[in-house]
Formats: structure tokens, C-alpha cells, sequence
């Protein structure tokens, strides 16, 4: 395998990594026997299969050959950390990911760019928590790996079997970017651009860049809730993703007294694997996601006029080419290093689209059952790190939504927080229910 360098996008995160740590994660709860031996086997058979997995981020001065960051091998294997839980601490993969995983950096100068947890509990029933930097994973990546991982370790033949060549590090992905007129594209943009005041989440209090830390509240909507939701989307002309970023915005809306006609950006992030060069299936690994906004009217009495909006509006900004244009701007303008970062952060952070979003993976297919094994809540979280102060991350697998919801501690409190995350789980139920026929 040999080395490269980081593309602009990769950079872009790598550095605010270095500022506040901006990793994701996968979760998956195992019932069954399981064996961390094992585990540590498949892990390393997810390297053989992974190259970003078998690497670190060599960082040369400026001026000197080879100077900027770059992927460099490193051979050494994931580190699985093992955690006992008690039958009371149920939720304590939450308290894992929410006080470890999305707070501690992985050490991306020695490698590897993974770290792994096993927590185990009585009755053999364990969580999996897979952790990645967000440089070379979104969303999807983490549930992938993950997946992989698990199907990896029940393999009948033990982990090793199937072993397969190991590869070159892949290109970045902004080389899979499909042909387009990018002075158009930046045209474009400008002329779409959102006139009058636009509303975001404001902090309570500054925070400096390198003391943001990312903090989460876990929610999740079960099966009969979520069949709710899915016939109202439909009779409303809407869909699940449109109403859950109506629902935050609302929600933001009203904990800042707002009224109508006040107007909101909301970020979501989106796939751009199906639209690059060649498709980009979900099991391979890379950061394949770029974000839009929307910026909706708040209407109180209204939620599905702004759900439907939402819909709307994702695709028409797609078409316009919008999700390119933050890596154009990361390709012209974008910082070096962490010590000429903090200008254009601080742009981003006072004059940003946005700064609450809701990732949305939508439904992640994962196994039910392997072998002897029970598999549900299948599930991924994301760091915000210094782009936003208030972000959701949304998969739906093993028949339930997850929602799990970050802020940046300090610029809002966990009272806030928990404030907004009811007020958000309250106004997507009640969507939900059944109209009265009369």
C-alpha cells in the first residue's frame, strides 16, 4: 500500500478533528455467545479488506518534500477495548459513545484510523461499538464496517476465511466528482442564495473552538409508531426526512420564541454515491457526503407544509449542482493546517448556512440474526466538532428509528437540549396519529 496525500475534504476534517474531536460511530447490540478473541480476529480481517483502515496521517512541514498530510501505512491492529456492564446500566453503550467515543480522538499519527468496543452484559447480550474518524467514514461507512465486522466474526469458517488480497489506498473521492462547469456551479449558488434574515440555533455562550466537545442524547421510535409515520408522510405528500428537519426546525423555532413568519436554515447531510463517476456502494469505506439547507418558514399550525418544503428543496438544490460547491470552497480557500484554520472556521461558525441539522441515513439494512447470534438496534452517531452546535443522526433498522441527538456542551445546556429533543420526538408522534374519520 502505498501513501497520499489527503484530498481538500479529507484535510478540511482532519484539521477540525485536531481542534474537537469529530469522529463517527456504529452500534449494534449481539445477543448470543461472543467471543472478543474472535472479534479481534475479524477485526483484522477487516483491514485486510480496508486499506484507510490500515493507515495513519503523516503530517511533513511545509516546504519540505512531500509536505502536507498524507495516508502513510500502519499495520497495527484495531484496538478492541472490552467493557463489563451490570443489568442495571442498560444504556451503558450510551454513556460509552457519549463520554469515550465522541470526546477522545483516535491518535491518527500512529494508526490505525479505527478503534473498537465490546461491552458486555448478563444474559450474553453485548454491544459493538465500532468508532471512526469522520476523515475517512460518514454515516453510512460506520453502519458498513460495522456490518461487516459482525458477518466477518459469525463467518462458519471463523474470520479468516475468504481472506482477500490487500488493496491500494482508494483515490479521494473528490476525483469521482462528476463532470460539471464549477464557475456555473458557483453561479448558481450565488444566485440562490437566501435573502432576508435567516434564524439558527444561538448558543448560550461561546465557546472556543478547541474546548467544543460533542455530547448525546439518545432517542428512538419503535415499529408501530414508525408504520404511523410512514402512512401520514404518504397521505401528506411528504417523506420521513422532510418531517423529522421540519420538526428540529420547529423545535429550534419555538425554544428561541419565535413566530411566524420567521424563517429557519436547517442543514441535512446527503449521499452523493449513486450521482459520482462510477456508484459507490455502501461497503466501501470513505467520507461520501456533502450538506444542504433548507430554509423553511416557520408555520406553528403547519408542520406538513414544511415537511413538504423540505422535500422540495433538497432536490431542487441538488440539481443546481449546491452539494459540490463546499469542496470548491475547500479546494480555493480552504485552510492548511490546524495554525491557519482559524479565520475560516470562525466565517463558518458566524455565518455558516447552518448550525442544527439531521443526518439521515435512512433504512440501513442489517442483519437480523447470524449464526447463533440475535442482532438489533443497529445504529450511527456523529460527531459536530466546530461546524454547528446542535446536529441529529437518524438510521432505521431492526424495526425502529433511532434518533440520536449531539450538542456542543456549553453553548447549550443538557437542560436545552433535552428540551428540544422532547419538543421533537413530541411533534413527530403526534404527526404520526391517525386523523379521526368523522
Amino acid at each position: 500500500m502505498t501513501s497520499r496525500e489527503l484530498s481538500p475534504g479529507e484535510r478540511w476534517y482532519w484539521i477540525i478533528d485536531q481542534l474537537s474531536t469529530l469522529n463517527v460511530c456504529a452500534r449494534v447490540r449481539i445477543t448470543g455467545e461472543v467471543s472478543a478473541q474472535v472479534l479481534r480476529s475479524a477485526l483484522g480481517a477487516l483491514q485486510d479488506r480496508h486499506p484507510l483502515l490500515r493507515t495513519a496521517i503523516a503530517d511533513t512541514a511545509p516546504g519540505t518534500p512531500g509536505d502536507g498530510p498524507r495516508f502513510v501505512p500502519a499495520d497495527r491492529p484495531v484496538p478492541l477495548r472490552e467493557v463489563v456492564r451490570t443489568e442495571e446500566d442498560e444504556a451503558r453503550w450510551a454513556s460509552e459513545v457519549d463520554g469515550h467515543e465522541l470526546t477522545d480522538a483516535i491518535d491518527w499519527r500512529s494508526g490505525p484510523l479505527a478503534r473498537a468496543v465490546l461491552i458486555s452484559g448478563p444474559g450474553q447480550t453485548h454491544d459493538l461499538i465500532l468508532t471512526v474518524p469522520h476523515c475517512i467514514a460518514d454515516g453510512t461507512t460506520a453502519l458498513s464496517l460495522l456490518r461487516q465486522w459482525v458477518r466477518l466474526a459469525a463467518a462458519p469458517s471463523g474470520p479468516g476465511a475468504g481472506a482477500v488480497e490487500r488493496g491500494p489506498l482508494p483515490e479521494p473521492f473528490e476525483a469521482l466528482f462528476p463532470e460539471r462547469d464549477v464557475e456555473r456551479a458557483a453561479d448558481a449558488e450565488g444566485a440562490t442564495d437566501d435573502a432576508g434574515e435567516v434564524g439558527r440555533l444561538e448558543p448560550e455562550q461561546f465557546v472556543p473552538f478547541a474546548r467544543r466537545r460533542t455530547r448525546m442524547l439518545h432517542r428512538s421510535i419503535g415499529i408501530d409508531a414508525l408504520d404511523g409515520l410512514a402512512r401520514a408522510c404518504k397521505r401528506e405528500g411528504a417523506t420521513l426526512h422532510g418531517l423529522l428537519a421540519a420538526a428540529l426546525a420547529s423545535a429550534v423555532a419555538r425554544d428561541a420564541k419565535a413566530e411566524s413568519p420567521a424563517r429557519f436554515a436547517v442543514g441535512s447531510p446527503v449521499s452523493l454515491r449513486e450521482e459520482l463517476r462510477r456508484p459507490v456502494s455502501e461497503d466501501e469505506a470513505g467520507c461520501f457526503v456533502s450538506a444542504l439547507h433548507s430554509v423553511v418558514g416557520y408555520q406553528p399550525d403547519d408542520l406538513w407544509s414544511m415537511a413538504r418544503f423540505i422535500k422540495e428543496d433538497i432536490p431542487a438544490r441538488k440539481q443546481r449542482g449546491e452539494q459540490y460547491g463546499v469542496f470548491d470552497l475547500l479546494a480555493r480557500q480552504g485552510p492548511s493546517s490546524v495554525a491557519d484554520s482559524e479565520p475560516f472556521i470562525q466565517y463558518i461558525d458566524e455565518h455558516g448556512p447552518f448550525n442544527f441539522f439531521v443526518s439521515n441515513v435512512g433504512r440501513f439494512e442489517f442483519p437480523a440474526g447470524l449464526g447463533g447470534w440475535q442482532l438489533s438496534q443497529a445504529q450511527f452517531v456523529g460527531g459536530i466538532s466546530v461546524v454547528g452546535y446542535f446536529g441529529s443522526s437518524v438510521t432505521t433498522s431492526h424495526r425502529q428509528l433511532s434518533w440520536n441527538f449531539t450538542y456542543i456542551e456549553g453553548a447549550v445546556s443538557c437542560e436545552r437540549a433535552e428540551r428540544i429533543v422532547d419538543d421533537c420526538i413530541r411533534t413527530v408522534l403526534s404527526a404520526g396519529e391517525e386523523r379521526t374519520v368523522e
